[in-house]
């Protein structure tokens, strides 16, 4: 196929195959700064760029991450993948969110940073720049600082040794923080592309968490650290992109239940049928428009609940985010609608901390007995609810109950996170800027494909005991129809 490729990269030109001969136009020749189409001048600048972009673009490839987790905050409460950093190779579990935008790992020393979990089947450690042959500090005064850090430090310096190096600091919504500094080491991360499965390597900017408090200090759902998918320069997603290693569309199906699996996986989404609702411009956030809740079919909230406006507004969505959360007063109206549709009354659930949790003791099935919820975004697009998606189980001496997932917003932003984003397909396109969704079974594989490629490739999820192999099934299109097409070159591939 590679003499396929070069030939096609000609501005003109013809080839000959026995006693046929077929005239070849590159594909960008009509356009204004080309070779063919300048006088004689040659390739423009703006030509030029056309072309690097293009090369990006096609030899860009799919990368995937298998997860593990649930959406269940009496259990793990949270979808985590694992990652390799350093010369040698060392495994990482971090928390996958598109709420945020830095990879940070526990990093060596950080006092109080936990070495155990509760988390079944892996096994916690922190990284050591000293292990690593390939790490880098990035310093403050670099040039790639006040990048790295723009809404995380925004270019402050910290000390370690001797080194004045380039801080970050991170606060979630949870109250928790992290805080560290910045360094450039391997990624080593699970590749596929149109002619091999396999593992491909890239130099990132990632954080060294030194402290970190609130739940981060935790064992119980303790992980190695958190990968962020958000739209900064800093995020792994946009670091991969710009070396051409992937496009700049990615999804994840986050499977709900507590045996929970699924995948992230960056790449063009070849799934049919889903539905695309713009991203708010500006934001720091995969933030949409949102226009009202549907309650068994009657609209029950107030549209200027969700109005954009300078000091926020819209809706979140967050895969680093267990429950939901919605500003006030569609919040109470929310909790009234379904309050009154419920099959049973509600109860104030205690626990120990004095908190309570609005609840129901219903032993049947809730997705017939409880009201079904709609949500209308902007664009026309609506996203259909079920019980599970606003409720969760609780079990306790006294019986079993379920448990309101949605809670009153603190912000002026409405969060969506795993309760209602588990089990569809939720697609963020950053070359359309819109983010898209379609009720999908994450145990499934995900067709997708390479940028500029129309070769689909189906990527299996990771399995809920442990990440497997992450198997893909490539479907040579391209290959086929090449063979089909022009039947006497496909001596050459």
């Amino acid at each position: 196929m590679a003499t396929v490729v070069v030939v096609l990269l000609m501005a003109m030109g013809s080839m000959m195959v026995g006693a046929q001969q077929f005239d070849v136009v590159h594909n960008y020749a009509h356009h204004e700064g080309s070779p063919a189409n300048s006088g004689g001048q040659g390739a423009s600048q703006e030509y030029s760029a056309l072309l690097k972009e293009h090369d990006r673009r096609r030899l860009a490839s799919v990368a995937d991450f298998p997860l593990r987790g649930d959406d269940d905050p009496t259990s793990i409460g949270l979808y985590f993948t694992q990652i390799t950093l350093g010369t040698p190779p060392r495994q990482f579990y971090v928390q996958v969110d598109t709420g945020s935008d830095i990879l940070w790992v526990n990093c060596d020393p950080c006092p109080g940073c936990p070495l155990t979990t509760d988390i079944k089947g892996i096994t916690l450690q922190h990284y050591d720049p000293s292990l690593s042959t390939t790490d880098k500090i990035l310093g403050c005064t670099d040039a790639a600082c006040p990048i790295a850090s723009n809404g995380a430090g925004n270019g402050a310096c910290t000390s370690v040794g001797s080194t004045r190096a380039c801080a970050y600091v991170t606060q979630y919504g949870d109250g928790s923080s992290t805080r560290g500094y910045f360094i450039n080491d391997v990624l080593t991360f699970r590749q596929v592309d149109n002619s091999s499965n396999g593992n491909a390597t890239a130099n990132i900017y990632f954080g060294c968490g030194t402290t970190q408090s609130g739940n981060l200090l935790t064992t119980s759902r303790a992980v190695d650290g958190l990968m962020g998918f958000g739209q900064a320069q800093i995020a792994v997603p946009t670091q991969l992109a710009a070396q051409a290693k992937v496009g700049r569309v990615f999804a994840h199906c986050l499977q709900g239940d507590n045996q929970g699996s699924g995948t992230f996986v960056i790449g063009s989404i070849l799934e049919p049928n889903i539905s695309y609702t713009p991203i708010i411009p500006k934001q720091y956030h995969y933030s949409v428009g949102m226009e009202n809740i549907a309650v068994d079919g009657v609209n029950i909230t107030d549209p200027t609940s969700f109005a954009i406006g300078v000091s926020g507004g819209g809706v979140i969505m967050d895969s680093g985010t267990t429950l939901s959360y919605l500003v006030e007063p569609a919040y109470t109206q929310f909790i009234n609608a379904i309050t009154s549709g419920a099959p049973v009354a509600s109860y104030r659930l205690p626990y120990s901390d004095g908190s309570t949790s609005l609840c129901w003791m219903y032993s049947g099935d809730i997705a017939s007995a409880f009201p079904s919820v709609t949500l209308f975004f902007d664009g026309g697009v609506v996203m259909n609810l079920a019980a599970r998606n606003y409720l969760y189980s609780v079990r306790v001496s006294s019986g079993s109950y379920w448990c309101m997932g949605w809670m009153s917003s603190t912000s002026t932003y409405t969060i969506f996170g795993d309760i209602v984003l588990k089990d569809q397909l939720v697609v963020y396109d950053n070359d359309n800027q819109r983010v898209g969704w379609k009720p999908f079974d994450c145990t499934k594989s995900i067709r997708v494909s390479a940028p500029n490629s129309t070769t689909p490739m189906d990527v299996l999820p990771g399995s809920g005991d442990g990440f497997g192999a992450g198997a893909t099934t490539r479907l040579s299109t391209i290959a086929l129809s090449s063979c089909l097409a022009f039947a006497l070159l496909c001596a050459f591939l």
